[in-house]
């Protein structure tokens, strides 16, 4: 009767576990900047990147390969129509090129990125 509950109670824990990850939605996208640019504060050369979009906690990553280049909070802004392909904006600041906006292909969101840096100096 105690394995019982014991095994019971492990496999509880095992649903919670697995239903915990599965709602944390985690989004890739490939990225191309063709300039370098700042990302909340960080230099991001030109390049191919992958972009992770955590919607739990909304946390972008932009990722070279599997090592994280840079982590900022976003905002998301809602589309009125899926967008067509992935774009960008980027402000020009007193530091150079700033990423402030980007939107993925296919999807009805725009993520804002907050930018704690410039914000410091403004």
């Amino acid at each position: 009767m105690k394995r019982a509950a014991t095994i019971i109670a492990l496999a509880l824990a095992l649903c919670a576990l697995v239903g915990t990850m599965a709602l944390a939605k985690i989004r890739f996208h490939t990225v191309s900047f063709d300039q370098d640019m700042l990302v909340n504060g960080v230099l991001v050369k030109k390049g191919e990147y992958q972009a992770r979009f955590n919607e739990q906690n909304g946390e972008l990553t932009i990722l070279e390969g599997s090592r994280a280049v840079v982590t900022t909070t976003v905002k998301e802004e809602t589309l009125a129509k899926k967008a067509p392909e992935t774009s960008f904006e980027v402000k020009t600041g007193d530091n150079g090129p700033m990423l402030t906006k980007i939107t993925f292909g296919g999807s009805r969101y725009a993520l804002l990125i907050s930018d704690n840096q410039s914000a410091e100096g403004q």
